[in-house]
């Protein structure tokens, strides 16, 4: 992973954190408006595109909220988890197969980083005035760690927690699929009382070389994991996407195996999965930038809901059932969900709706 430009927006007047990267990265800081950004970069060929967009920073407010409802379809008896997101980070610098983030590219070629993230904090006291308990992380639109040693977004938010005497009304989750916790440890430890959970974005091994550019390799993650739980924070698991083909069931039984013998079972916070799914667009630039990818020859099919591609509902059901009984092995009741499936499926998986808040 290589930061290349560090670009302020030209509007932008508090240039602490465009700054503070800069020095970081041994780079300047240039000035530029979105639109003059776009223009200089969008005209790129797509083998240039790419790379510039996940080496680059963009530092600008945000419009809108930053507090968001995720993205589960809704409506037609899909069972959502009640999660939330908030988007203080747009863009990633890793780059996988499977990641929606490269249909923005086309759009935002750049990691853009909003400065005014303290408005959430306004956001979240209106949440929590009509909700008892908000499970929430930032890693929807940017993997949560990534910049963290840049951005100590793991200690701005714990701080937040503590601050409005939320420890017992948030669950504020960081899902990555680096290893880079040192930051998230240290907030734990001056914040102990904040629910901050490590979310491990986990797969078996052999898709980390050839889909998951530049992420930290399974073994790295769940050292990692190890180490939080020792500081005494929480870990989710998220078998997402699951590639779910018969020779790959037994790979993906051994990783749940695997998580569970190396962590605390009592220390889980949550175990979510889900099945390879996607866009037909997205499938072609799949295939037009990883044309080696095994995901590709996933043989798939069209939802009228949501009109993406997904494996057919029986197997994805043999797997998340074969998972979840993996998985109960190590803890009886576990925390577990399935992620944008409707309520037939967590039938056929034997899957109980599990209580969020607490």
């Amino acid at each position: 992973m290589t930061i290349r430009r560090i670009v302020a927006d030209s509007s932008l007047s508090d240039l602490t954190l465009a700054n503070e990267a800069a020095a970081r990265y041994d780079l300047p800081v240039e000035r530029r408006t979105k639109e003059e950004l776009l223009a200089e970069l969008l005209p790129l060929p797509p083998e240039e595109l790419f790379p510039a967009a996940k080496a680059t920073l963009f530092f600008t407010e945000k419009k809108g909220p930053f507090l968001t409802s995720c993205r589960c379809p809704s409506g037609a008896d899909y069972r959502c988890c009640g999660y939330h997101t908030i988007q203080s980070v747009s863009g990633c610098p890793f780059d996988c197969s499977y990641c929606i983030l490269q249909h923005l590219i086309g759009n935002n070629p750049f990691i853009s980083i909003f400065v005014n993230r303290e408005s959430v904090e306004t956001e979240i006291r209106k949440h929590l005035e009509s909700h008892r308990h908000l499970r929430v992380g930032t890693g929807e639109m940017a993997d949560s760690l990534a910049l963290d040693a840049l951005l100590d977004e793991s200690r701005f938010f714990a701080a937040m927690i503590v601050r409005n005497g939320w420890e017992d009304r948030i669950s504020f989750e960081f899902k990555t699929k680096s290893a880079v916790v040192d930051n998230l440890i240290a907030a734990k430890e001056q914040y102990p009382a904040a629910d901050l959970v490590l979310g491990l974005s986990v797969n078996i091994d052999r898709f980390h070389a050839t889909d998951e550019r530049h992420t930290a390799p399974m073994a790295d993650r769940i050292a990692a994991a190890i180490r939080f739980q020792r500081a005494g924070g929480r870990v989710a698991l998220h078998f997402d996407p699951m590639v779910m083909r018969d020779e790959f069931l037994d790979d993906y039984r051994a990783l749940a195996d695997r998580l569970l013998t190396a962590l605390e079972p009592q220390k889980i916070a949550w175990i979510s999965m889900g099945g390879l799914r996607h866009s037909l667009s997205l499938s072609a630039l799949m295939r037009r930038r990883w044309p080696a990818s095994e995901l590709t020859l996933c043989e798939m099919f069209p939802t009228a809901d949501d009109h993406k591609l997904r494996i057919l509902a029986p197997i994805r059901a043999r797997f998340y059932r074969a998972i979840a009984e993996t998985i109960r092995k190590h803890i009886s009741e576990p925390p577990l969900y399935i992620c944008m499936e409707k309520d037939f499926m967590w039938e056929c998986a034997g899957i109980t709706p599990f209580r969020w808040d607490r």
